[in-house]
């Protein structure tokens, strides 16, 4: 499925949404690229934004696959993809690379202008969670964020996005409680944009500012 720009796409999700209204939601942003969107649907909903930033840590024996990935808190998240013993066995075998990467990924996270560490996940608790990416077809950025959500105490935990993979659309099912999605993708090597005809209309920094003061935009 194809949309006009970013805002169109938060506009068609924010009717199927409508019982998340007003109820203090907290929507984690799977992606720097969906804030936008996220914004737009936040708007309707009323909704608070967490912006979900981790560094992808890549696999030494295969480089277009990660084995996990780092947050600001240096926590280390495995990629769903990749089973414990896998994990393992690379770890023995590339133990000083793996560990290079996970520092290196460490710096790099916390050097993130768009990190905000004033923002706590412990927000979460007692809200209901939209976890939302506008394109969503790795089940990566689902484990980062469940993985934060772990010990917290959300009331339900939801999938929201515009086009999924059938990965994620099947990974939304198990480890959700309610999911929504426009679009599911059969396979796909086009990138994000190419799914809107119109570019952002708001730089990376006037995003950022406008998702941490988004309850400005209903009060």
């Amino acid at each position: 499925m194809y949309y006009l720009n970013r805002q169109v796409l938060g506009d068609q999700l924010a009717p199927k949404l409508s019982q998340f209204k007003n109820n203090d939601s907290i929507m984690i942003c799977l992606k720097p690229s969906s804030l936008l969107a996220c914004i737009e649907l936040a708007a309707h909903l009323h909704a608070y934004i967490y912006l979900l930033c981790f560094e992808p840590v890549k696999d030494p024996y295969n480089v277009t696959r990660n084995l996990g990935a780092v947050l600001p808190s240096g926590q280390f998240v495995l990629n769903p993809d990749v089973s414990q013993a896998e994990y393992e066995y690379v770890f023995m075998e590339f133990q000083s690379q793996v560990l290079t990467d996970r520092r290196e990924a460490a710096s790099r996270i916390n050097k993130n202008p768009f990190v905000d560490h004033n923002i706590d996940i412990h927000v979460s608790n007692g809200r209901n969670v939209l976890l939302f990416a506008d394109i969503l077809k790795d089940t990566m950025e689902i484990a980062v964020a469940k993985d934060l959500l772990k010990p917290l105490k959300p009331i339900s935990t939801n999938g929201v996005a515009g086009n999924v993979s059938p990965e994620v659309s099947l990974k939304f099912q198990m480890e959700t409680n309610y999911n929504i999605y426009m679009d599911v993708l059969p396979s796909s090597f086009f990138d994000d944009d190419h799914y809107f005809e119109q570019p952002d209309e708001y730089s990376d920094q006037q995003k950022f500012d406008i998702a941490k003061n988004i309850s400005l935009y209903w009060a």
